[in-house]
C-alpha cells in the first residue's frame, strides 16, 4: 500500500490518495463540479476518488501495513503538535523499512530571500503564507477560514531531519525525483519541489 497524504489534485493510479480539504469533501456531492466551475470557489479540480480522512486524527490503517508514505506541501499546514502526531502516525502504519518522503516549503529560502533583498520587509509575512489571502470577491474573503489553509509551522532541512529522527526514521535530504520510490515520477510535481525541503527515509 502506498499513501499519498494531502494529495490535493494529484491522484496517481496505484496510490491511496488522501485529503480532507473542503473541496475534496464537496466533490462527493453530485453537481459540485458544475457549481465550482461557475463560482470558482476552489482553484483545484477535486477528484471524487479521493479517500477522505482528517490527517490530524489517528489514521484508519493498521500498524505496519503501509509500504510508502508520500506527503507534499501538507505538513506545514498543521500546527507543530499536529505535525508531530501526523509523522508519528506515518511511522506507526509503515512496515519495517517502509519509505517516507516529505516535501515542504523551505523557510531558509524565504529568509535568505529577505536578507538578499529579493523579498521586501513588508512582503515577508505574505511570503510565509501564514495569512488568509485576499481574493477579488468580498464573499470569498468571508469564506476564507473555510476554504483557505495558511501555513501553521515552517521547516528547514536540518530541523525536519531532526524531527524525523526523533519519530523513528533514518532520513536524508534528497533532490527532486531522487527517490527509492519506484514510481516517483507519477506523484512528484516539479513545481512543488522548487525552493522546498525534500527529505526521504525509512522506518527504523
Amino acid at each position: 500500500m502506498k499513501l499519498n497524504l494531502g494529495c490535493g489534485s494529484q491522484v496517481p493510479a496505484g496510490w491511496t490518495n488522501v485529503d480532507y480539504s473542503v473541496g475534496a469533501r464537496f466533490a462527493k456531492i453530485p453537481l459540485f463540479s458544475a457549481i465550482n466551475k461557475r463560482l470558482k470557489l476552489f482553484d483545484l479540480s477535486w477528484n471524487k476518488s479521493i479517500f477522505l480522512h482528517d490527517l490530524t486524527k489517528r489514521f484508519p490503517w493498521r500498524d505496519s501495513t503501509v509500504d510508502v508514505v508520500y506527503t507534499s506541501h501538507t505538513l506545514e499546514h498543521f500546527t507543530r503538535d499536529d505535525g508531530r502526531r501526523f509523522l508519528r502516525e506515518c511511522h506507526r502504519v509503515l512496515g519495517q523499512s517502509g519509505i517516507i518522503r516529505v516535501v515542504v516549503p523551505d523557510l531558509r529560502h524565504i529568509i535568505t530571500g529577505y536578507f538578499e533583498g529579493r523579498i521586501k520587509a513588508d512582503e515577508f509575512i505574505e511570503e510565509l503564507l501564514v495569512l488568509y489571502g485576499n481574493t477579488d470577491k468580498a464573499w470569498k474573503d468571508r469564506l476564507a477560514p473555510f476554504i483557505q489553509f495558511p501555513h501553521k509551522c515552517m521547516y528547514d532541512t536540518p530541523r525536519l531531519l531532526a524531527i524525523l529522527d526523533e519519530v523513528g526514521f533514518a532520513a536524508a535530504a534528497r533532490g527532486p525525483f531522487d527517490s527509492d520510490i519506484g514510481d516517483i515520477q507519477s506523484i512528484e510535481l516539479e513545481n512543488r519541489t522548487q525552493n522546498a525541503v525534500i527529505v526521504e527515509g525509512r522506518k527504523r
